[in-house]
Order: C-alpha cells, then structure tokens, then sequence
C-alpha cells in the first residue's frame, strides 16, 4: 500500500507538500498541486481513514452540493436530505455551484477542513471530475445524486433519465406526431445526455428522422428555453415541430409561452411535453404533460446511502440506484384530444 511518502518520491515534493495538499492546510502551487494529485493517482493512495478520524472530530454535518438553489427542482430532494439528516441529529449545509468551473471546491474544503463528515453532490460535470476523485480516492464519504459521472468510484442514485426520455417521445409519436423537436438542458450533464439518447432512440425505432434545427439548447431555464422555443416555431411550417419536449417543467412553461406569443394553440398547433412534474405542472391553468422524477426519492435514498458509507456499514463496492419515473398525461400533450375523437 503506497504512503505519504512514496508519495512525495513520486511527485518530487517534500512530505510536508504532499500532507499540505492531503489536507488543504496550506497554499500550494497549482503545478505542484497536481504533481501531487497525479501522484495519488497513480499509486492509488488511500489515506488512513482511523488517522484522519483521530485527527477530525465528527461534525455532526453534511453537505450537499446544489447547482442551482433557485430552480424549483431541487427543493424536494434538499427536504429529504434535512429531514433524514436531522433524524440521524446531524445538520445539512448546502452550498449552491451555479455550475462554475471550481465552485465543488469549496464544498471538498469543507470534507477536508473537518468542516463536514460527508457530501452529496447533485452538480456533477466534467470539469468536477478531478475534485471527486481525488476526494474518493482519500476515502471520503461521497454520494452522487441526480447527475452522476462515469469511471468515478462514487456511489450514485439517479432517475431512469433515459428511459423517461424514451417514454416522453414515445407517447407524442403514438399521438401522431412526427416533427418532434427536443430542448436541451444543461451541457454535459448526464441527465441531459442520457434524456437526449431515450428521445432519439425511440425517433429511430419509429423511423423518424431527427433535424439539426429541432435540437436547441434551454439550459432548463425560463428565458433560454423561451428563446428556444420562439426559435423552434419560426422554422417553416413545412419543417416546423408539432411537439416540443423541453428537459425541465419549467423549460416547458415557458414553451407554453412561447406557442401563445406565436398566436398558435397548445395542443392543437403544438404539444408540449416536460420533465420532473413539478408543483405547477398539475395547476388548472397549465395542466402540464410531463416525465414523474422521484426528486423526493432521490435526496433520500442519497443521504441514507451517504451515512452508509460514513457508518462503513456497507461492505460493498461503488453501488449505482436508478429509480423509476413516471409518464404523467395532462392537456397540453393533446392526448385528450384524441381520446374524444
């Protein structure tokens, strides 16, 4: 099993560098810094988990790593989290990423300082990789939630992303539709790409093409996905989608908006279909089509298997949960419409 010291050999650094960087106790040159890190991953270093317990007291906090606090997503997941934590007479502490480059730092301080016990992440991108694995590989409690990375030895709990964009396509095609046009959300999440890969699979079992043009970017956000949308409905009539499914029930309220702006009818003109079914999604007003994620299912099955691994209670390897979503058919998918026909 390497050592401190192997490596600090490995990296030409001194001893005391390698524990600066180990336990982020002192400033470090970038260059230096991953000279050390690349060290540790090579020779797959473990810290000694009962030396850092006697160097650490517990906490009694975790945290969990949102990336965006206002998106209405995430409340039901943070509430599952609090309730169990508080249960177990711990504290939940949430720090919000914004999805910026270097934002998970702060929160592996917080592990690394003693500040927090264990962390749930429900932020993860690429640019993030290299902060959890080097937290893994130094035997710290994490949980991916809601996103996850590939390659990480990280347990995660996600949602059938995939499968809720296979069933979303799905059913507007058994609806009739043809020109289905897809809005994306954030770039290079999982959930974005695995939603994208159940849309164009279920395109391609129904031998429908699938148009540049009908792929837009809505960052699942009001205003991007609007600009979306407008721009989805300028296309010519002749290539112009009948139905939009946007990676967010708040992407797709503002579809809503957009279809309206345009002087065209939601569903008659154009169907619109979202995901996760959030608390507005069932309103008289909007009555809104859309994919059922568990968000509270989710924050609760991470946290429990975060305390789990804090207990190290499970004697297993990395374990991926993925949870079950739901179609969930209202009126602006038009499926009424059909039926009273």
């Amino acid at each position: 099993m390497a050592t401190i010291k192997d490596i600090a050999e490995r990296a030409k650094v001194s001893v005391a560098t390698v524990s600066y960087v180990l336990n982020d106790t002192r400033y470090v040159s970038a260059e230096k810094r991953k000279r050390v890190l690349d060290a540790i991953k090579e020779l797959k270093y473990v810290p000694n988990a009962v030396a850092r317990g006697l160097r650490i007291r517990e906490s009694k906090t975790i945290c969990l790593v949102l990336s965006d606090i206002t998106n209405p997503f995430y409340p039901d997941l943070a509430r599952a989290c609090e309730e169990i934590a508080r249960s177990k007479g711990f504290i939940l502490n949430m720090t919000n990423t914004n999805d910026q480059p270097g934002a998970l730092e702060e929160a592996a301080r917080q592990l690394r300082e003693g500040r927090a016990d264990g962390m749930i992440v429900t932020t993860a991108l690429e640019f993030d990789r290299e902060v959890l694995q080097s937290l893994a590989s130094q035997g710290y409690p994490i949980v991916m939630a809601h996103r996850k990375l590939d390659e990480l030895p990280i347990d995660s709990i996600v949602s059938d992303n995939e499968g809720g964009g296979y069933l979303a396509t799905m059913h507007l095609i058994g609806l009739g539709h043809k020109r289905i046009a897809f809005v994306t959300g954030v770039n290079g999440s999982s959930v974005n790409i695995s939603r994208m890969v159940g849309y164009r699979r279920a395109m391609a079992e129904a031998n429908l093409g699938v148009l540049q043009e009908w792929i837009v970017s809505g960052e699942a956000k009001y205003k991007p996905s609007y600009d979306a949308a407008g721009a989805l409905l300028r296309l010519p009539e002749k290539v112009r989608p009948t139905a939009i499914i946007n990676l967010s029930d708040l992407g797709a309220l503002s579809a809503l908006d957009a279809v309206l702006d345009a002087n065209l009818r939601v569903p008659e003109d154009v169907a619109v279909m979202g995901f996760d079914d959030l608390f507005f999604a069932s309103t008289r007003n909007v009555q809104l089509s859309t994919i059922r994620i568990p968000r509270y299912e989710l924050g609760k099955q991470a946290v429990e298997r975060l305390f789990e691994r804090m207990n190290k209670s499970s004697g297993l390897g990395k374990m991926d949960t993925v949870l079950p979503v739901e179609l969930v058919v209202r009126k602006t998918c038009g499926a009424y419409l059909k039926s009273s026909n």
